[in-house]
């Protein structure tokens, strides 16, 4: 079965914004279908919201290229792997995020939702966390000192502990001046998910 089916009435709500109908209808993913649907309910929710807050800022010639069409089969399959809802909500964001023009340096938006999908539910929960955590006007400067005993609502210090060596290993985070801090790419993840401490 094409698992991009479910993901079509969230696609259409895009069409006022430039995606044709048409070309929707050609594409095809082979992925979980249950998982693209439960991805389909909260993308629906972030383009729709997209479409009004955001209208104004959408890439509308990003919209109608073949990278588009390669995100969301991306995203889709980001999603089989999904453990949770948050994760799946997050998926849904990132590819929502996707649609919007950001101001220099350009987004490596492919490589970002790649990363996305090989985030485990700790991580992704981690990630989203630090904001709370970093300083609130310059996160991408502050640092987490290492062996902190600060931890994110849920885990233990020790689960904390490794969640951040996961993030770094996956390029997100860097070791630098007994602490870690947010690389470029970490950076690409929040830019692209628009997290200011939390999903909202």
């Amino acid at each position: 079965m094409n698992a991009l089916i479910p993901l079509l009435p969230a696609l259409h709500t895009l069409e006022p914004l430039g995606l044709s109908s048409t070309a929707v209808g050609s594409w095809s993913a082979y992925a979980n279908p249950e998982q693209a649907a439960r991805l389909a309910r909260y993308l629906e929710a972030e383009f729709r919201a997209l479409a009004g807050a955001y209208a104004d800022s959408v890439d509308h010639a990003y919209l109608r290229s073949e990278a588009f069409r390669a995100n969301v089969v991306q995203a889709v399959r980001a999603a089989e792997v999904a453990e949770s809802e948050a994760k799946l909500r997050f998926i849904a964001r990132a590819l929502a995020g996707c649609l919007l023009n950001f101001p220099p340096p350009a987004l490596d938006k492919f490589q970002t939702l790649r990363i996305i999908g090989e985030l485990s539910d700790r991580e992704t929960h981690v990630f989203v966390g630090l904001f709370d955590l970093l300083d609130p006007i310059e996160p991408f400067e502050d640092r987490i000192p290492a062996g902190t005993t600060a931890t994110v609502a849920g885990l233990s210090r020790q689960e904390f502990a490794a969640a951040l060596l996961g993030l770094g290993q996956l390029g997100l985070l860097a070791r630098e001046d007994g602490g870690w801090k947010l690389t470029a790419l970490g950076r690409q993840v929040a830019t692209l998910c628009r997290i200011g401490g939390e999903i909202d």
